[in-house]
């Protein structure tokens, strides 16, 4: 262990500078966390490092709570994953019946909200998902038929939350809280929206580096007010506990536990997220894994199927895909859980 502990150190603290953002890394096995620790700072203004309980962005990683908030409706019978979209809301771009599920696994057929909004929205104003509920309802947006084809997509994952909202009678955010993260133990995670700020604990700030070469405070995007693609803040702790859920079953009902890792759609990647997409995972016979990348933030996460193990990495900088930590982390962790636990 204490190898281990010197080797991870080593490859982190060589990409990471003591006074720059940097990055939370979790470690669990069979129960345990093996490593929770941080490394550089939050807060370059207030030179405050980053632990264990330090809550940063979690970029696309979002989506398997996203994803989660469906599963809630669904164990309760207020949802199936088959029910065609039109039948709540009925717009002409959903009229060809794509499914919930559909939504969920990136094979609607719809064009991207989110990829329009960079050019088509005003921005000086932050954009909500009410936004981009009213872009889907104002003209067809189908670009291929329902089912037929994989193309990853941030917009209709900020298109969902308008489906928990509309059958929960609950904002979005407030019903994630309460029935996903509370129920996975996950009690300082949230989903945050730009427009309507709430107080982040131990908040890690997003940073990027300017033409200069400085690190510079990129949080104020005027996308940051749509969640589902993204928006959420967690913790090593929180995502730790998170992890133990999920292996005990203990958010939903086992049945609607089994969906959650069960291949739903062939992706067009061999990459780290996976050849099948699940409900906001990227699967295959032996992992489910995620990555996430925003403006001054880069995440990853990896769940073992045939194994307790679960390795993730959260960035506050946009440096994590071409620094090797992932491959090098991975390659360690599984290499001592295999030669000495």
């Amino acid at each position: 262990m204490e190898q281990l502990q010197t080797s991870i150190d080593s490859i982190f603290n060589a990409h990471i500078g003591k006074n720059e953002p940097g990055a939370a890394l979790l470690v669990a096995y069979d129960g345990q966390m093996i490593i929770g620790k941080g490394f550089g700072l939050r807060d370059l203004e207030g030179g405050k490092p980053i632990t264990k309980s330090t809550n940063l962005r979690m970029g696309s990683v979002s989506k398997q709570f996203t994803a989660l908030t469906v599963l809630k409706l669904v164990d309760e019978d207020k949802l199936s994953l088959n029910d065609s979209v039109y039948t709540l809301f009925p717009f002409e771009t959903f009229k060809d019946g794509t499914t919930i599920e559909q939504l969920i696994n990136h094979t609607s057929g719809e064009a991207d909200a989110e990829e329009a909004f960079f050019t088509e929205w005003d921005s000086t104003k932050i954009a909500e998902n009410k936004d981009v509920l009213h872009w889907y309802s104002t003209k067809n947006r189908t670009m291929t038929k329902p089912g037929e084809k994989y193309q990853y997509n941030n917009g209709i994952y900020e298109f969902i939350p308008s489906i928990v909202e509309k059958i929960s009678g609950k904002d979005f955010a407030e019903f994630a809280k309460e029935n996903v993260f509370t129920k996975a133990g996950m009690e300082k995670t949230n989903f945050f929206n730009l427009a309507k700020p709430i107080h982040i604990e131990e908040r890690a700030f997003c940073y990027q580096k300017d033409s200069l070469g400085n690190w510079s405070k990129v949080d104020g995007h005027f996308l940051n007010g749509l969640l589902g693609a993204g928006g959420v803040y967690t913790s090593v702790n929180d995502y730790f506990d998170y992890d133990l859920a999920l292996r005990s079953n203990s958010i939903f009902s086992k049945e609607t536990h089994e969906v959650i890792f069960k291949p739903s759609s062939k992706t067009n990647t061999t990459q780290s997220d996976g050849a099948y997409y699940a409900m906001g995972w990227g699967v295959t016979d032996s992992s489910a894994s995620h990555t996430g990348g925003w403006f001054g933030t880069n995440t990853w996460t990896k769940r073992y199927l045939d194994k307790p193990l679960t390795i993730a990495i959260f960035m506050n900088r946009n440096t994590l895909f071409d620094s090797g930590l992932i491959k090098k982390t991975d390659s360690l962790v599984v290499n001592y859980i295999e030669n000495y636990r």
